[in-house]
């Protein structure tokens, strides 16, 4: 298996949770990088997405009914494509959008010692002695199995690429922590990418259970009470960061867990919640790295806002237990966040129908630009609305969104020191998701926020949908050109039918969170008109 490691090649070469202009001819157009589909993911650090019908707040009926007479205005002379007047419908659909305020300025930083600090540095402050590490590794299941990373040194480059080597701050001994890749590193064709979403995490067990098998030799080890206190966290954690299914992401259930147990003032731990969450499953799809230079506001509900490394050093919060430990990992934060905003989508691998995606083009900057964007050989030709959809607009799964509202989270966090970095603001104006970037979309799968649909064909016909399914196998060299996505088939039972060795890998979108409903904003479309977004879409 070769790993691409793009990110930070481009990063030295250029240097972790909607306007209606068009964007040129065919011939601005790139045709080998930079897109993603109609659909989304969230936050995980975590950004793009759509959600089922629901209920807004803070006069989104009021704000949708003077959109769509704007909306007609704005249209007019507008023509259809597949059947007669209904992309309409989607340049509505835009003008009940609310541009998030921005871009906010982000603080300088040096992208190649953000690379070097991503991967070396102890930002998570707790984790396994690294002494005891070769014990511990096979031990730890699917979360300690990935290979070494070309280009590390000296001891970093004997561990997996998603745990870093580094001396702990508080105890002086040498551990081994988890790192930003265990979630942001993923296979597309065989290679390892950098900045993308890893769709095949299986966060369906927890690490909490695996640490507790670890045999402790009967001497005196330094970083001991190091692995005792990271045990110790993520069991206290572990039912907010259990998934139902293999390839969905904890990330927003831990953040809000993370503050429960946490006071917002010193940071102290507690192991007693100090806020009531009640239960709950988020399942969010990992967005990919390089959406983050053009977005306003992170994650698939655009609710960080400001500064971004404020929500970026709050995803390594698991053992940071003071304010002056936070304000040591933010000192060189600036240069992880500039390394990530340096990123670039990968280069669609197979071979483009060129004609058919000129087709496309014209589809998608007639039915799809509003919302998602421009794309051109020149970044400063492209253009990116930054549009939050209200919920019963957008139609997809509204769990995320309004439970993100409706929990005590952004509160703790907005009073906390994190706060003072950047704000987290989840009903400005109204509840909703934003239509993410599409560059890279093809390498994204699977779909919307909760990555409950297979293929971007069926994020463009959501008729087409299945409502249980599970991928055919978690090989990233099996891809399926031409409904852009993995390999996948339909179940005749969900996950309470399915066999207990098949259960965890059984999308099932009955289960609350997990729906696949919304973003119609394709069915108006012929099949052969689809064929032809979807070329176009590899392009990006």
């Amino acid at each position: 298996m070769t790993m691409r490691i793009k990110a930070h090649v481009l990063c030295t070469t250029s240097c972790l949770a909607l306007t209606l202009t068009a964007c040129g001819d065919s011939s601005d157009r790139v045709s080998t990088t930079d897109m993603s589909s109609a659909s989304s993911t969230s936050p995980s650090t975590t950004d793009d997405a759509t959600a089922t019908s629901g209920e807004t707040s803070n006069g989104t009926s009021d704000g949708a009914s003077n959109a769509t007479s704007g909306s007609e205005s704005d249209s007019d002379g507008a023509t259809s494509s597949g059947s007669g007047g209904e992309d309409n419908e989607n340049l509505m659909a835009c003008a009940m959008g609310y541009a998030l305020p921005g871009p906010a300025e982000q603080a300088p930083g040096d992208a190649d010692a953000g690379y070097h600090a991503l991967l070396n540095e102890g930002y998570v402050t707790c984790g396994i002695p690294y002494a005891l590490f070769p014990i511990a590794k096979p031990l730890l299941g699917a979360f300690a199995d990935e290979e070494p990373l070309p280009g590390r040194e000296g001891k970093n480059a004997t561990v997996p690429y998603n745990w870093t080597v580094h001396t702990s701050k508080s105890s002086g001994a040498e551990i081994v922590s988890l790192n930003c890749l265990e979630c942001h590193a993923g296979r597309f064709d065989g290679e390892l990418i950098i900045g993308l979403g890893k769709a095949d995490a299986d966060y369906t067990e927890t690490i909490g259970g695996f640490l507790s098998d670890i045999p402790i030799p009967p001497i005196p080890l330094p970083g001991l009470e190091e692995m005792t206190r990271m045990a110790q966290r993520y069991q206290v954690v572990g039912d907010f960061t259990k998934m139902k299914t293999v390839g969905t992401n904890p990330a927003d259930g831990l953040a809000a867990a993370l503050s429960a147990h946490r006071d917002k003032d010193t940071l102290e731990w507690s192991n007693e919640p100090l806020i009531e969450l009640g239960e709950f499953v988020v399942p969010v799809d990992t967005p990919p790295w390089w959406h983050t230079k053009k977005k306003n506001g992170l994650f698939c509900n655009g609710m960080a806002r400001g500064d971004h490394r404020a929500t970026m050093i709050y995803a390594t919060s698991l053992c940071t237990d003071s304010v002056p430990e936070a304000e040591g990992i933010f000192s060189y934060f600036n240069n992880i966040r500039a390394f990530i905003a340096s990123v670039e989508a990968p280069t669609y691998p197979f071979a483009i129908d060129a004609a058919l995606a000129d087709e496309g083009e014209a589809l998608f900057l007639e039915n799809c630009s509003c919302c998602h964007g421009t794309y051109a050989d020149d970044p400063a030709a492209e253009s990116y609305p930054n549009l939050l959809i209200p919920l019963d607009v957008v139609g997809t799964d509204a769990y995320l969104a309004s439970e993100a509202d409706a929990l005590p989270f952004s509160d703790w966090f907005n009073s906390s020191w994190y706060g003072e970095v950047g704000q987290l603001t989840t009903g400005d104006p109204f509840v909703g998701y934003v239509a993410p970037p599409l560059d890279g979309i093809w390498a994204t799968a699977p779909y919307l926020h909760n990555a409950s649909v297979p293929t971007i064909e069926q994020v463009l016909n959501s008729a087409a949908r299945p409502q249980y399914w599970r991928r055919v196998d978690y090989d990233s060299t099996h891809y399926d050109q031409e409904t852009v996505g993995w390999p996948w088939t339909e179940l005749p039972y969900g996950q309470d039918g399915a066999p207990d060795g098949e259960r965890k890998h059984v999308y099932d979108t009955t289960i609350i969170g997990h729906s696949n409903a919304g973003h119609p904003f394709g069915d108006h479309l012929t099949d052969g008109e689809r064929r032809a977004v979807i070329e176009f879409l590899k392009t990006l």
